[in-house]
């Protein structure tokens, strides 16, 4: 078909509903929530989220790391645009009060990031239920509150927030090899079960609702992530030897996947809704550097 006038004024259209490309990757004047903020991936995305122009108030269960992390982040210049609130995500009255007291401090909020998370290693059939309940209450019980919550606030306000959930790539490529992940594998599926249905229903008040699904990763959590406490010591012996089998890819620097979940906070997902953003380096479709060796594997019998 020929190129006619009306197409022309379709493409100046164009040019003048695009904003600037650096208000698209900006954060300037919003409040954000990051629990699990005051370390590893929640730490670097809540220093992205400073860094882009937004209040951010971490939220974690230790004071700890809550001196550690506003130290560091008051000595970056942020001490006016930061501070922390101690929550337990597996209480629901506190998680409440989180929302109350970020919406006091910096007068709104327009993001909300769950990165809280708990977990370790254990088979299934010697898994403990204290592990189980555990996982689930931190990984599962606490994103629902905040989004429970965080939407709530967003809705009587008006506010076409932006809410992002960390959950991971373990669902649809479960690793170790031999397995070890069952609660914490399933608790991140409901987390992107969790993400699908939060954002049918708040699309129609503008908040956009997506997750974020990491791969391995070197942080102060996974470097300290161990067998089950409740399982036997030859269990656990037993386990660590299959763990060496499954490395595949390496691990990811934590900023590739802090990048990805600060984008997905600015204008940039105005569009996008409903997402699961696979963040391993093409490990889900097996786009690896590493495969383990056949002699790792145990012979057939």
């Amino acid at each position: 078909m020929p190129f006619t006038p009306g197409d022309r004024s379709m493409l100046e259209g164009y040019v003048k509903q695009a904003r600037p490309i650096a208000d698209m990757f900006s954060v300037k004047g919003k409040t954000a929530i990051v629990t699990g903020g005051s370390s590893g991936l929640g730490f670097d995305i809540t220093l992205r989220l400073l860094q882009g122009g937004a209040n951010v108030m971490m939220a974690s269960y230790s004071e700890l790391e809550r001196d550690v992390a506003l130290d560091i982040l008051k000595k970056e210049g942020f001490e006016a645009s930061v501070d922390f609130c101690l929550t337990d995500v597996t209480d629901e009255e506190q998680v409440a009060r989180l929302v109350d007291l970020t919406a006091e401090k910096f007068g709104s909020i327009d993001i909300y990031v769950n990165c809280a998370a708990v977990w370790n290693y254990a088979k299934i059939y010697d898994l403990p239920q204290q592990d189980l309940k555990k996982v689930f209450s931190v990984n599962v019980f606490g994103a629902f509150y905040g989004v429970k919550y965080v939407s709530k606030y967003m809705k009587e306000h008006e506010i076409p927030g932006k809410i992002v959930l960390i959950s991971s790539n373990c669902p649809v490529m479960p690793y170790p090899v031999f397995g070890g992940y069952p609660h914490y594998a399933s608790s991140k599926a409901a987390v992107m079960g969790l993400t699908v249905e939060a954002a049918k229903e708040l699309k129609r008040f503008g908040i956009m609702v997506n997750s974020i699904a990491p791969g391995a990763m070197v942080t102060p959590g996974s470097a300290g992530n161990l067998a089950s406490e409740y399982i036997t010591e030859e269990q656990q012996d037993e386990f660590y030897e299959e763990l060496m089998v499954w490395q595949i890819d390496g691990q990811m620097p934590v900023d590739q996947i802090g990048i990805a979940a600060y984008t997905m906070c600015t204008p940039v997902a105005d569009g996008i809704t409903g997402e699961v953003i696979m963040v391993d380096g093409g490990a889900t479709h097996n786009i690896v550097k590493y495969q383990a060796a056949i002699d790792a594997y145990p012979e057939e019998q």
